[in-house]
């Protein structure tokens, strides 16, 4: 299924882009409403086929015909589906302990969408499957997708780890920027810098899109706000996701 940013290894200026592998790690930051669940979508819709597991701690998500779950129990009763709905009814330790180890022993391909980051680990503390996921499930393709609005809050693993680090605009309180500018190897002020200027001139929903593995980083304008639902799997497995509305930012 191709979608909006559904492209493979795209080709920019003569040389192969770097785009989003169901092996990679993917954090995207930003304030409410500022389309961080909207680029999560479209991110999905472009790797499909692939069973999707979204842990949703504020149950803001909608999948039509999917039934959520809310404790392990039930969790484990809906990990067959090709969508997989979670929204926790607690947030004790030990519970998330319990649907974290039950997503990890689950085996890949799959897409692991974690909707808002610091409210399933803290700076000290993340479940231990879900870090396992993150720091080992390369290989087995399972795809951690984590989103906040508060890199601060989180814990460093996503940061650390992630190919892609996604900042829409407007740009984050200075401690969030430091918290990440050294993921990034950028300074803070010239994070400030960029986010501030891409804001100026696309408004909304633009963004500044990070590639570890090539040091990239674009300055990307706003995405669609249109993108159906996450549909279930079906049709050609995608190599890859990538963005035709990038260009290469100027900060070295």
């Amino acid at each position: 299924m191709a979608g909006p940013l559904m492209a493979g290894l795209m080709q920019a200026k003569g040389a192969p882009r770097r785009g989003i592998r169901l092996s990679d790690r993917v954090l995207i930051a930003g304030q409410t409403g500022k389309g961080k669940t909207e680029l999560a979508r479209m991110i999905v819709e472009g790797m499909q086929p692939v069973r999707v597991i979204a842990f949703d701690p504020k149950g803001e998500l909608e999948f039509p015909s999917v039934e959520p779950a809310r404790n392990p129990g039930q969790l484990v009763e809906r990990m067959h589906g090709a969508v997989v709905h979670y929204i926790p009814a607690s947030f004790d330790r030990p519970a998330l302990e319990e649907v974290c180890e039950i997503v990890w022993e689950t085996p890949g391909p799959y897409i692991w969408w974690i909707d808002e980051a610091s409210e399933v680990s803290s700076p000290n503390w993340c479940p231990a499957g879900l870090r396992l996921a993150v720091t080992q499930g390369r290989q087995a393709e399972k795809m951690v997708l984590a989103l906040t609005q508060r890199l601060a809050e989180i814990h460093p693993v996503f940061r650390s780890q992630s190919e892609h680090v996604i900042l829409m605009v407007p740009a984050p309180i200075v401690l969030d920027l430091k918290t990440v500018a050294g993921n990034v190897r950028r300074e803070a002020g010239s994070l400030d810098h960029e986010l501030s200027q891409l804001h100026a001139e696309y408004g909304d929903y633009a963004h500044l899109w990070y590639v570890r593995d090539t040091d990239e980083l674009r300055r990307c304008a706003p995405i669609p706000l249109t993108s159906p639902q996450v549909p279930a799997p079906g049709g050609d497995e995608a190599e890859g996701v990538e963005s035709s509305s990038c260009e290469d930012s100027d900060s070295a």
